[in-house]
């Protein structure tokens, strides 16, 4: 398991605004994990740096499933990335990322899939 707690000021005030928003039981909207589950990918990706991953217009954005609504609150997230490879290129691959949380500060990667398209 990796487990990754949100330091970055960008990362913590858009999960801060997330859940401000949220269902007001202190349960962690989806949206903060697929937030999560972009750093879990891209720390596992030959270039993380030069990672894209799909807005909410755009077609694929990443799909949020819940499997627990309780604590610990446990998803499942799906959807793409472009980064490039070894070699340079940009390359397209899906990723499906299982994490959970207890707090919304520190989540946990349980799983974590990459294929390239």
């Amino acid at each position: 398991m990796y487990t990754r707690t949100t330091t970055a000021l960008i990362a913590a005030s858009l999960l801060a605004t997330l859940t401000a928003c949220g269902s007001g039981d202190g349960k962690p909207l989806g949206e903060s994990a697929a937030v999560m589950c972009e750093g879990f990918v891209k720390d596992r990706l030959k270039s993380p740096g030069t990672a894209k991953f799909p807005g909410v217009t755009d077609g694929d954005y990443a799909k949020t499933t819940t499997l627990s609504d309780t604590k610990p609150w446990k998803y499942k997230v799906t959807g793409v990335v472009d980064s490039q490879n070894g070699f340079g290129a940009t390359v397209r691959s899906t990723y499906t990322c299982t994490t959970s949380t207890k707090d919304d500060d520190t989540w946990t990667a349980h799983e974590v899939k990459l294929t390239q398209r």
